[in-house]
């Protein structure tokens, strides 16, 4: 999987995501495109952050923050594995969100079997 493919990918997965949370409300949530703009490699906290476009329904949207937490440093962005960092479809509890601050954590390490 290449790196823009992942993104893509990545847009769609928090769209399903969003539908599958306890919360009604947060059901209409999706996402309508994900901007990576800092990339955090060689770190001790290895991350992605940028911008996503968080829509409720068709009639809202926002710009939330976004960080994208990776398992381990890496030297560069040619050196990630970018499948491995798609949450698979059985798997939840990876994406955490704040909605008054308009911010959104997505870490694949923390997925958990969705029963």
């Amino acid at each position: 999987m290449t790196e823009s493919q992942f993104w893509v990918h990545l847009e769609f997965r928090l769209c399903r995501e969003f539908q599958g949370l306890p919360e009604r409300r947060y059901q209409y949530f999706w996402c309508d495109g994900i901007d990576p703009e800092q990339y955090t490699l060689d770190a001790p906290s290895p991350r992605i952050s940028g911008r996503a476009t968080i829509c409720n329904g068709p009639m809202q949207s926002w710009t939330w923050t976004f960080v994208l937490l990776l398992p381990r440093p890496v030297s560069s962005r040619d050196a990630i594995e970018w499948a491995s960092l798609l949450p698979p479809e059985n798997m939840t509890c990876w994406m955490s969100f704040d909605e008054d601050k308009q911010s959104l954590e997505i870490d694949p390490s923390v997925a958990k079997p969705d029963l």
